[in-house]
């Protein structure tokens, strides 16, 4: 990657350059409850699995109304649906799911005369499509036209792939010298997505999810119109940070970026405060810019390459990548918009694949609701830390709060999220629960700090 300027607060400092096919449904026998005076479900269980969906059908024996809860098979559901009209017949789409993936779904169906009954069930989605259209609605990726969240992999050679589909790449730009898009196709294919990088010309190729353009096409000095034409598919971007606020413009100046992300489909950026910038303190900036890129991309998917080993300040104290310098910077990006993630260097270290399975997997939990609109949360900090990011999504009347301690010293912080209310929320990875008061509730979050928040639906 090359090296440009960035500067903060005056001084400048050194900026790193940097669906589908259809097969019948895995499914477990339904549990059912049992059902008073009669009333009880005739069938339940999914009538049309894909690589990234479901739709879910169900029958009672007298028309109801239901409400489901679902999520991956292994962690909490935390997700919920609702249906509120009177039928014995309903069928709920689920959006949002990752591939090869096993899903646990529970409904709770009440009739019109206040009984109710409860009925469980699994199935598994579809591998990844061998035949894949992408395109873009509402600032996220779909493929075959379903929302689909990329976990992004760099020319990585295939010795590593199988350690990375481990880890929950669902994406490989090949292009490298040792992996051609044609070979990585073959090898990948029911296994993951990949992407043509710009290590020659681009040539057509079957089954590609689409382009990247010249790595950090905007330190190349290349515009909106001199940016190679690409292939049919979906063309991805990467930028370095020099669009941010915080950052020093490149001799071509700012005005250049308007034109580079009208040509991109989906828009990305590296900004490695630790390994590039060299500066712990600037963690925060993970969050910052990849908000003023979502401001700068309106409707398109954006994403963030996080920085998972160490490249060119070794480990100096307080800089050295670690697990909870990937979760901190992944979680940073997502909190403030981001609908992909890309982890940079391709040889990552040992500790990385842990930290980015544990990443891919929290993400397969929460991803329908990860791909809300993002919603602000106002933040006071008791000990007057200034490094914590907070950001909130609403999903079918859940709330859903991301808070992130990119500072170096603990702080008790008090929420306040609009519509929150006096509801409770879980701490996803911990058995507590926190109570809201008025729309503000108050945690306490350590360095590096990452908790995630949910209110079930209060209806």
């Amino acid at each position: 990657m090359g090296v440009a300027l960035l500067a903060v607060a005056g001084v400048a400092y050194v900026l790193g350059y940097r669906g589908g096919g259809q097969r019948p449904a895995e499914t477990q026998a339904a549990t059912t409850s049992p059902a008073p005076v009669g009333f009880a479900f005739a069938s339940a269980g999914p009538v049309r699995v894909s690589s990234y969906s479901s739709s879910i059908a169900w029958t009672t024996s007298e028309a109801s109304t239901g409400r489901l809860q679902w999520g991956p098979v292994g962690v909490k559901p935390v997700l919920w649906d609702a249906v509120t009209a009177l039928s014995s017949r309903h069928v709920v789409n689920l959006s949002g799911l990752a591939s090869s993936t096993a899903y646990h779904v529970s409904i709770m169906a009440s009739s019109g005369a206040q009984h109710a009954v409860h009925t469980e069930f699994s199935f598994t989605t579809a591998p990844p499509p061998a035949q894949v259209e992408g395109s873009v609605r509402n600032g996220s990726l779909l493929v075959n036209g379903e929302p689909f969240f990329p976990l992004l992999a760099w020319q990585q050679c295939p010795e590593v792939w199988q350690g990375s589909l481990a880890a929950g790449i669902n994406v490989f730009g090949a292009g490298s010298p040792c992996a051609s898009p044609s070979s990585a196709l073959a090898a990948l294919k029911g296994r993951a997505l990949v992407a043509g990088a710009d290590s020659g010309p681009p040539v057509s190729e079957p089954g590609l999810l689409g382009w990247f353009y010249p790595d950090e096409a905007d330190a190349r000095g290349l515009t909106g119109t001199s940016l190679p034409t690409l292939p049919a598919g979906i063309r991805f971007l990467t930028l370095t940070a020099h669009f941010a606020s915080a950052a020093a413009p490149l001799p071509s100046g700012r005005g250049v970026y308007p034109g580079l992300v009208a040509a991109a489909d989906v828009v990305g950026f590296d900004l490695y405060p630790l390994q590039e910038l060299c500066r712990r303190d600037l963690l925060p900036l993970d969050f910052d810019a990849q908000q003023q890129l979502e401001a700068l991309a309106p409707g398109k998917p954006t994403f963030q390459w996080i920085e998972v080993r160490g490249m060119r300040c070794g480990s100096s104290r307080g800089v050295s990548i670690t697990p909870r310098t990937i979760r901190a910077e992944s979680w940073l990006a997502l909190a403030a918009g981001a609908h992909g993630l890309g982890f940079f260097p391709p040889d990552w270290d040992y500790d990385a694949a842990p930290a980015i399975r544990g990443i891919a997997a929290r993400i397969r939990q929460l991803e329908p609701a990860l791909l809300q609109p993002v919603q602000p949360v106002h933040i006071e900090s008791a000990t007057g830390v200034t490094g914590v990011r907070a950001t909130a999504r609403t999903y079918h009347d859940a709330v859903y709060v991301i808070a992130v301690n990119a500072g170096t010293k603990a702080t008790r912080v008090h929420l306040t999220v609009p519509g929150l209310g006096n509801r409770s929320l879980l701490v996803l990875g911990e058995s507590k629960t926190l109570s809201a008061h008025g729309d503000v509730f108050t945690d306490r979050l350590g360095p590096l700090g990452v908790r995630i928040y949910v209110a079930p639906p209060s209806r």
